[in-house]
């Protein structure tokens, strides 16, 4: 073992979440360290795939508005000191019938916190946004403030704000094992051997590994495959370019969303839940476990035919995906995440369990992580995510 590394905070894992919390402490004038075990922006993870939604009537819980009004102060503070364009804003469409999360779900929130969506009906969807198709029944639930979050950039926009400010940064370096301490915790990555006050984990799919004590909460800690694909647009296509981005409820309980064409050639879909209870099947992307040592399995045939089946709701895209990516779900069984200290666990904060509404988060968890690490304590209302939250008889 190397002589040991002195510092104040340890970031394990500079994905979404670590990278911001790397740049927050740097920036405060923290000493710190960030560990990276393959380069900052990579596609082995969960934070790529080039955009990712950010919506403010949250179909989730309407108890995620405020969080999600501290991550657009932070992404704002963020594109300011980068000088780096890294939210389009775009609007946000949610689809579906008037029971179904997405659209019910989304009135519940803009009710509980006063804010400006309209409501449509199907006509109206139908002349507002030709680009999708409507179906009987369906709905509308539009709102200006949404967007699309460039991941892989604004990881490397926060990482490169991290240096400058003075943090160390060690990549293509896995962490082999952390020890928690309450003076001085410990972190193992390759022949280093790094010594802190704080230690901020957010290892993605690697937590469980990372931090066996952490796998069961609440009944467990899954890592699932996900497949994104880009469908080209045709030569009568309406205006993607100009649309929102969307998430549409199907009648089968199948939740899928998109994106406008970013890049003025194809508009990106995926799949967020398929059907409750359906069976899995090949390219259902739903239930497939994920070793992330080895990484999903690569898109094939199955997931492109059915991405393709799903784009029988949009009009002017092609039937089959020009091209296909794979990534790592990482969710608790309650799929709202875990953020801050957990008591078997001195030294360390930690947070996790972020795949599938998560990314949009990163700048505010940033804010959060790196304040709980240097001050135990953060106004960022993420009181909600606590790590003890399934325990019985808590005090």
């Amino acid at each position: 073992m190397a002589n040991p590394v002195e510092t104040d905070t340890v970031v394990v894992g500079l994905g979404a979440m670590g990278a911001q919390t790397l740049w927050r402490l740097a920036r405060q004038g923290v000493d710190a360290v960030g560990v990276e075990r393959f380069a900052p922006g990579h596609d082995r993870g969960s934070s790529h795939g080039e955009s990712r939604i950010i919506r403010t009537a949250y179909l989730e819980g309407e108890e995620y508005v405020p969080f999600v009004r501290a991550a657009w102060r932070a992404w704002a503070e963020l594109e300011e000191a980068s000088g780096e364009r890294l939210v389009h804003r775009t609007g946000a469409l949610m689809l579906g019938a008037p029971d179904s999360a997405a659209v019910a779900g989304s009135l519940a929130a803009a009710a509980r916190h006063g804010l400006a969506v309209e409501h449509l009906s199907g006509a109206g969807l139908a002349e507002r946004f030709p680009q999708h198709a409507v179906r009987p029944g369906e709905e509308g639930v539009f709102e200006e403030e949404g967007g699309a979050v460039l991941p892989e950039a604004a990881i490397l926009a926060a990482v490169r704000l991290a240096r400058a400010h003075g943090a160390r940064v060690m990549t293509g370096t896995a962490v082999t094992r952390i020890e928690p301490d309450p003076d001085r915790p410990r972190v193992f990555a390759g022949d280093t051997e790094i010594r802190a006050r704080r230690v901020v984990v957010t290892a993605g799919a690697w937590l469980p590994t990372l931090l066996p004590s952490l796998a069961g909460l609440g009944g467990g800690i899954r890592v699932e495959r996900r497949v994104l694909g880009w469908f080209r647009l045709t030569g009568d296509a309406p205006p993607h370019a100009a649309g929102p981005v969307f998430a549409r409820d199907e009648p089968d309980g199948t939740l899928w969303y998109g994106f406008p064409s970013l890049d003025g050639r194809t508009v990106k879909i995926g799949v967020h839940a398929e059907a409750p209870g359906a069976p899995h099947r090949p390219g259902s992307q739903w239930g497939e476990p994920v070793d992330p040592d080895a990484g999903p399995r690569a898109p094939d045939a199955d997931d492109a035919r059915r991405l393709g089946e799903l784009t029988a709701g949009l009009r002017g895209v092609e039937p089959l995906p020009e091209r296909m990516a794979a990534c790592m779900y990482t969710m608790t069984s309650d799929e709202h995440f875990v953020i801050g200290r957990h008591r078997d666990l001195p030294g360390l904060v930690v947070a996790g369990g972020f795949s599938g509404h998560g990314y949009k988060f990163a700048s505010a968890v940033g804010t959060a992580l790196a304040d709980l690490a240097r001050d135990g304590a953060t106004a960022v209302p993420v009181s909600m995510f606590d790590p003890h939250r399934w325990d019985t008889g808590r005090p």
